[in-house]
């Protein structure tokens, strides 16, 4: 919203174009962008209007393929820190070209990097964000420059100059250009683009600026490529053609084709055969055949099957691991089966561009390997090789605290008050009834029906069971993986660390269950050097000695005390040690990774303490807050009320 708040709500749909302030300009503008998209596309001979001549030529001539994915992005509460994490991504070391950092650049004309845009783009409502991938990348001179003469006529049919940045990435099979692009036009006022330049006029301008530098593709190109798709394991645009011209299911290659175009038919009966013998197709009869109603979605999954094979032995190729495949070597978060993973990080990329589909490839304890998609790309924020961590499956059912909230409004007639629950259970702290009020919120917020009382209780519908499990459902499907950050040192570093490591954990727990395969065998290695330094520290007193509870509390308090040294200079302040119970309030003014795990620095006018982060501490950094300790467990709370819990 803008600073004054008195324009109309903003709602950003790439649907029907429609001009808020009602301007006739408006609209002739967007229908003039329009007719513009549908003269390229009849200029290259695709379109349904195209001439004879063009249509003829295309019999001879295919254009160069380019897939274009744009995405639109409002700027929310949290300002622009999601826009910075995706620059930090598009940005990020190894992306680029020969395993570099990938560069990111703008027009030659105009000087403006990842900072400038994130400033200029503050007050802005959205920005856009688009994949460019040529099929022929790997042939064209200068993606940079094809980048920069696509943006050029973009501003040309949007009759705007426009501010962008853009990085060439080559960390997938297929090099492509990621573009960032601010929402708003020369004059200040929103940029809409219409859905018609986005699905198509985008893409065909890409295809004839490669078009133009490598030529169009020669039919006997076309041929050697079609012909390769023949019997590969995923989805191909052979298919998608087959699967259009099909008939509930049904298929006639029987009918004529055009003059010069019977290779083609040859190609899609070769491609039935293949689909047969995959169990996705069968003959009919004559030219007939029958395709599976799933055919699409199993070739899909082959494609992505066949890609995660190669990301795990590349990965341990690269690592030198030579770890246990098996068919529990891809972890399927919605196997009601599926249990927490935990191991090393060997391996993290994107798996699909496209689509922002991000994995890591896990080294685990049992001496297995293990991929995990982890969502989307800006999720491998952070995430190096050598971090230990456990990906749990996503819940999609509903919460404990769904539960008891249901039980209480079902003793009631549908309501459920704070009240009422601390009656019920006197010893309940009030901070864990708060959350189950925080919870009611969120769902209130995204839609859910549940409404609040002007008295503080809630209305709580009879399905509320089933609409939660259908929310937890939602609020995890771009997430299907929990990855917990187990430790952020390597297993190497912890052996002579001071501070209370993942390691230590370990060992505290430890109860003569060796492995001696895989990861598992590194860490008992590690086990033994551990405990021969921390005899050396003086922290164990014999060989023998338990590491327990109070042996990990030494280790985190010398962690802490060590960090607290180069704070108090800092902040000329004295550190003051977190207490294990009660309230603490202050500035939350950094966070600080240390062998013991993450912390928060939380300052107030004459000391300062460091205690456990959380996530959703970073949405309030240099403000106050406000928590509850119960051991490492804190419920914070903003000081005006709102819970960040």
């Amino acid at each position: 919203m803008s600073k004054g708040g008195s324009e109309p709500p903003f709602e950003v749909k790439l649907g029907r174009i429609r001009s808020a302030s009602g301007h006739a300009r408006m609209k002739s503008f967007f229908k003039k962008v329009g007719k513009g998209a549908r003269r390229i596309s009849r200029a290259n001979g695709s379109g349904r209007g195209g001439s004879g001549r063009a249509q003829r030529s295309a019999a001879r001539h295919y254009h160069r393929r380019v897939v274009v994915k744009a995405s639109i992005h409002k700027m929310t509460v949290h300002g622009t820190a999601p826009l910075r994490r995706h620059l930090n991504y598009i940005e990020r070391d190894g992306a680029g070209e020969e395993g570099r950092e990938a560069q990111l650049y703008t027009d030659a004309a105009h000087d403006l990097d990842a900072e400038d845009l994130i400033a200029r783009a503050e007050d802005d409502r959205h920005h856009f964000r688009f994949i460019v991938s040529p099929e022929d990348a790997d042939q064209m001179n200068d993606l940079k420059a094809f980048t920069r003469d696509l943006m050029r006529q973009m501003e040309k049919d949007l009759e705007t100059r426009l501010e962008w940045v853009a990085a060439n990435h080559y960390d997938t099979g297929q090099p492509h250009v990621h573009i960032v692009m601010r929402g708003a036009r020369e004059d200040g006022k929103d940029l809409v683009i219409p859905r018609d330049y986005i699905s198509r006029g985008l893409r065909e301008r890409a295809q004839e600026l490669v078009s133009l530098e490598l030529g169009p593709v020669s039919e006997l190109e076309h041929r050697q490529r079609m012909q390769r798709m023949v019997q590969v394991e995923r989805l191909t645009d052979l298919d998608r053609g087959l699967l259009r011209r099909s008939r509930d299911g049904t298929l006639d290659l029987a009918k004529p084709v055009p003059s010069g175009q019977v290779w083609q038919r040859q190609l899609e009966k070769a491609r039935m055969e293949q689909l047969a013998k995959l169990g996705l197709a069968e003959p009919l009869g004559g030219s007939e055949w029958r395709i599976d109603s799933n055919a699409a979605d199993a070739l899909k999954r082959m494609g992505e099957r066949g890609d995660i094979i190669k990301a795990m032995h590349r990965a341990m190729n690269e690592t030198g691991h030579d770890r246990l495949m098996t068919s529990t070597s891809l972890f399927d978060p919605g196997d009601p089966k599926a249990k927490a993973l935990t191991g090393k990080i060997i391996a993290q990329g994107v798996a699909d561009d496209v689509r922002d589909q991000a994995y890591v490839v896990i080294d685990a304890t049992d001496g297995k390997v293990a991929y995990v998609n982890i969502g989307p790309s800006d999720r491998l924020t952070g995430i190096e090789k050598g971090m230990i961590v456990t990906a749990h499956p996503a819940s999609h059912t509903a919460r404990p605290s769904d539960r008891t909230i249901h039980e209480i409004a079902s003793k009631h007639r549908g309501i459920y008050s704070p009240t009422r629950h601390l009656e019920g259970a006197p010893r309940t702290n009030p901070e864990f009834i708060k959350a189950h009020v925080r919870r009611l919120e969120a769902m209130r917020k995204a839609g859910v029906s549940v409404a609040r009382n002007s008295d503080g209780t809630w209305r709580i519908p009879p399905d509320y069971l089933e609409k939660a499990a259908a929310y937890e459902f939602e609020t995890t499907r771009s997430k299907p993986v929990q990855l917990e950050m187990a430790s952020r040192l390597n297993l190497p570093a912890m052996r002579n660390a001071i501070g209370a490591t993942w390691l230590d954990e370990h060992l505290r727990d430890y109860a003569d269950r060796s492995q001696t395969r895989g990861f598992g065998s590194e860490i008992e290695e590690a086990r033994a050097a551990r405990r021969a330094f921390l005899q050396r520290q003086g922290i164990l007193k014999e060989a023998g000695q338990k590491i327990d509870d109070k042996v990990l509390a030494t280790l985190e308090r010398r962690d802490l005390e060590d960090a607290a040294k180069t704070l108090a200079q800092k902040l000329g302040k004295p550190f003051t040690h977190a207490s294990q119970s009660g309230r603490i309030s202050g500035q939350y003014v950094e966070r600080i990774d240390r062998a013991s795990g993450r912390y928060a620095v939380i300052e107030r006018a004459k000391d300062f303490s460091l205690v456990p982060w959380r996530e959703v501490m970073d949405r309030n950094i240099g403000k106050q807050i406000s928590g509850m300790i119960r051991g490492r467990q804190i419920s914070w709370t903003l000081t005006r009320g709102r819970g960040i819990e």
